[in-house]
This record gives C-alpha cells, sequence and structure tokens, in this order.
C-alpha cells in the first residue's frame, strides 16, 4: 500500500524514491486533503495580508532588489513562518514530510532546518526564480565541519501549479555530480537582493523539464538539482507554495553553531564563509 495511508503518514513507492535519488525532484501525489490546505491557506494569507508581523528581510520580494515598495512586489517571501508564528509548528504538513523525509534517507536523522511562504502574485510575468541549485545558498561540508550534506525540500501546492503561473521546472539529473556550478547575485550585490543565478549549459546535457503539481500534491528536489520557475502570466490565479526543508541533524547544528539559520536577516550569508570561489564568477 502506498500513499496517504492514516492521517500523519504517507508511504511512497520505491519508483518514488528512485525517481528523487536519480533526477533530483519527484512529484507526490495527494499528500493533504482539502480541508488540510484550507486550513494553511489561511495562515498562509495572514503572512501575506501582513497580520502576521515578520522582522527585516526575513519578507521581502525574491524576484527584486530590497527596498520595492510593497504593492510592486512580484513573489512576496516569507522566511521561517513557524518562528514568528509559533501555533503553527508541527502542523499536519509538516507532520507527514517528518514522516516522508525517513523514507528518502533511512540511514540518516533527518530534521527540519527552515520554512518559508512564496506567492507568485496574479499577473507578475516578472515572478521569475532565477535557476540555481539549492547548495549556492548554503555553506558547503568544509565551512560546517561534516563529511556529507543532503536535503529534502518538500513544497506544497496550495495552489494549482501550471505553466502558467509559473511553476517549478528542473533539469533533471543535473546534481548527480554533487558538484556546485558558478553562482552570482541576481541583483548586483547581496546586500541589494537575495536571489543568486546561474545559467544553463546545452553541452552538459543540460534539458529542463516542467513539475506541475495540483493542490494538495507536493513536489522534493534535493541540494543540488538545477531548478527555477517562469513568471505568472494569469490575470487572476495566484502561485502559493509552503516550502519545508529537512537536512541530517549534524548538518543543521553545524549551521547554527555557524549562525546560519537561513533568515535572510543573519549576519552571515553565502558569500561570508571560506568554502571556495567556485560560487562567484
Amino acid at each position: 500500500m502506498s500513499g496517504r495511508i492514516s492521517s500523519d503518514s504517507y508511504v511512497l513507492t520505491e519508483e518514488q524514491i528512485e525517481t528523487f535519488h536519480r533526477d533530483g525532484l519527484v512529484t507526490l501525489y495527494d499528500v493533504l486533503t482539502e480541508e488540510e490546505v484550507v486550513e494553511i491557506a489561511e495562515v498562509f494569507d495572514k503572512f501575506m495580508n501582513r497580520e502576521i508581523h515578520v522582522p527585516g528581510k526575513d519578507f521581502c520580494d525574491m524576484s527584486k532588489p530590497f527596498g520595492i515598495p510593497f504593492e510592486e512586489w512580484s513573489i512576496v517571501n516569507c522566511m521561517l513562518p513557524t518562528r514568528y508564528h509559533p501555533p503553527f509548528q508541527n502542523n499536519i504538513f509538516e507532520r507527514l514530510t517528518a514522516d516522508i523525509v525517513r523514507q528518502f534517507h533511512p540511514s540518516m536523522e533527518m530534521s527540519k532546518d527552515y520554512d518559508q511562504f512564496l506567492n507568485k502574485r496574479p499577473g507578475k510575468s516578472d515572478a521569475v526564480f532565477a535557476w540555481h541549485q539549492d547548495m549556492g545558498y548554503w555553506p558547503n561540508p568544509k565551512a560546517l565541519g561534516v563529511d556529507e550534506t543532503a536535503t529534502c525540500t518538500f513544497s506544497l501546492a496550495i495552489d494549482d501549479s501550471t505553466e502558467e503561473n509559473g511553476c517549478l521546472r528542473y533539469v533533471p539529473g543535473s546534481g548527480l555530480s554533487r558538484k556546485l556550478r558558478q553562482h552570482a547575485p541576481l541583483a548586483s550585490s547581496r546586500d541589494e537582493g537575495h536571489a543568486l543565478t546561474i545559467e544553463l549549459d546545452e553541452s552538459k546535457g543540460d534539458v529542463e523539464k516542467l513539475a506541475p503539481c495540483k493542490r494538495g500534491s507536493i513536489t522534493v528536489h534535493d541540494e543540488f538539482v538545477i531548478h527555477g520557475s517562469s513568471g505568472n502570466k494569469c490575470p487572476d490565479r495566484q502561485r502559493r507554495t509552503y516550502v519545508l526543508a529537512y537536512r541530517p541533524k549534524t548538518v543543521v547544528d553545524a549551521e547554527r553553531k555557524l549562525g546560519f539559520t537561513h533568515s535572510h536577516n543573519d549576519e552571515v550569508n553565502w558569500d561570508t564563509f571560506n568554502d571556495g570561489q567556485e560560487r562567484k564568477k
């Protein structure tokens, strides 16, 4: 038996596990019920409407430099919602993903690393997530003092995610080598904007694939797969996503020891660590 089998359990198939480790991304269908998504959406919208306060750069536009007026934002980003709204901790998405991640990495003690809300506003063709690898944003094993890292990043579709409203796109198998490609700030510097970008390389076999996702379903991707998303071309449809990432407890503990919490208000970020110039062009 596979799929949602109980209130806090979703059983993966061998094919789903193999796809994740081979391609770097897999889609899991019908993980949450409609009623469960509605409850999460209510909290999500309170953050987007600024009913719940989020300080500093943890509430920002991921597609533009800092300082742009809120009314002009295209990708509304809220980092660490369970930090800023503790009653949201241990919600149904957290409980289900904690069960699923153990199936992807049964030999590791996987721990919640960070969470994030993202909303691509309707009609925002510039609501683009540039191509990147998640490890481009994070300290590498040498900086952390660990032997290896691993990540499962779960993205819950609160709305149907389609090509038209900017669903996830990725390059299957691009993370198999576990090599970090050159990244550069999307803005003129990291002080002006948080986002990074890389270029696809057809000579390396980079072929883009879309990952549409129905409301209540999720995508799961690893830390080295190249991914991004295009803008929202729908005039009347937003694209709301709840992101939750797990990493080995040893990695999470090492990050925190360095003062790295995935908050955009952290005093340390990707260019703080002396872990290689391959991040920069």
